[in-house]
């Protein structure tokens, strides 16, 4: 009996671990489906009329390197909260 109870917190642990992974990979799936990748040119018809380009497209680079997004995944009307879980 002492050992099953000594292996317990080993077992949750390890369920909360693949709770964990299993909820990481469920959002990643998610928004793979919400936000394909787009063009630089999708991207920049997508912004506001008059949106300099090439600010635009280094944003967009700033914002893929800093979060950890692929780069064809980011998109201007993506609110960081709500879409990008910061």
């Amino acid at each position: 009996m002492t050992t099953l109870i000594s292996f317990l917190p080993v077992v949750v642990v390890g369920l909360v671990f693949l709770a964990i992974i299993g909820t990481a990979s469920y959002k990643r799936r998610r928004f793979d489906r919400q936000w394909p990748p787009i063009s630089e040119d999708q991207f920049i018809a997508r912004c506001t009329p008059g949106t300099n380009r090439e600010r635009a497209l280094r944003v967009r680079r700033i914002i893929a390197e800093q979060l950890g997004i692929p780069y064809e995944q980011i998109y201007p009307e993506q609110d960081f909260v709500d879409d990008l879980d910061c």
